[in-house]
This record gives structure tokens, sequence and C-alpha cells, in this order.
């Protein structure tokens, strides 16, 4: 579904969006960023277009926690680890990034830990996205957009190059300062 919905800014959107997205919150094991919350992203927009969601109500289901899995294997570097991160983790732990959120059937937990999948599918009864994050997906040429973007600033060896360089610049620059 391509459709165009009047007087909604897809480009404001997006830029807001996009800078939310620039600075999501990832763990770092042993110096390297995990790529589980923006893995993730790429696999729900991915599920949005192939009509797994068709409503902004999104459950871990067979094909979306296969499809994740298919990704990680593609995104995550070798050198990382040798278990990938589970989907419960990236759909847990994105909430607090401010633009998914969890509707719970009851109890809540603390963030300090990620709960089991089983716990998730039982007290979860679905994620969602802001309104307007959804509106935005739901049109094809902005979707891609969106997915192309995670995928080059967030997944990319390109970017990791360019940041592990910047930070290295960084920590050169501030040797020579206080030489």
């Amino acid at each position: 579904m391509n459709r165009e919905i009047q007087f909604f800014s897809y480009d404001s959107c997006y830029k807001h969006y996009t800078k939310r997205i620039i600075n999501i919150r990832q763990a770092k094991i042993h110096g390297e960023t995990i790529v589980a919350k923006p893995v993730f992203m790429v696999a729900i927009i991915d599920a949005i277009d192939s009509n797994v969601f068709t409503n902004n109500q999104f459950a871990i289901n067979d094909w979306l926690e296969g499809h994740y899995k298919m990704l990680m294997s593609q995104y995550a570097k070798d050198s990382q680890f040798d278990d990938r991160t589970n989907i419960e983790k990236p759909f847990w732990h994105l909430e607090t990034d401010g633009f998914w959120h969890l509707n719970y059937q009851g109890e809540r937990l603390s963030k300090g830990h990620t709960p089991s999948k089983a716990w998730l599918k039982d007290s979860v009864e679905f994620a969602y996205f802001d309104e307007s994050l959804w509106i935005l997906l739901q049109n094809k040429v902005w979707r891609t957009k969106l997915r192309d973007y995670i995928i080059e600033h967030k997944l990319t060896d390109d970017f990791w190059s360019g940041k592990i360089a910047a930070e290295g610049l960084g920590i050169i620059a501030a040797m020579l300062i206080a030489a």
C-alpha cells in the first residue's frame, strides 16, 4: 500500500525519527556495539512491507523471529559473539528509546533485566510505534527510505569504520591537548 495522507509532513516525520534512530541506545560488549535494536527495526519494517503486520500492533511470531535471526546473521559481526542476541532483548529494550511502546496485559517488570520470550508473550499484549511513525511506515517510499537509513547508518561497515575512526581521532586529540 502506498497511500499519501494529506496534511501530514512525511519529510518532517522522517527527519524526526532518523534523529531518534541515530541516537538509540545500543549496548557495547568488549568494545563492540550490539546491533540487535536496528536489526529488529529492519525486521519490523520488512514485516510491515510483507503484510505480516497490518496495524500498529506487533507481537513476536514465527515470521518475525525467523526474519530477525536471518538479518542478525547478515549484519552482526562474526567477531562479536558466539550466540546472536535473541529477539526478546530488542523487543523489550527498544521501549527505552521512546518511540516503541509495550501494551501490558498484566504486571510490568523493571527495565533492569530482559524477561523471557514466554513472559513477553504472556504479559505484553502487543508493542506499537508512535502514531506518526506508524503513518510514515504505511507509505512504501518512506518505509523503504527509513529502512535504508537504518542499514546505512547503523549496520554497515562504512558506518562502523567511520565511527571507530572518529572515536580514535577524538582520543588522539584529547591526548595532544593534555600533552
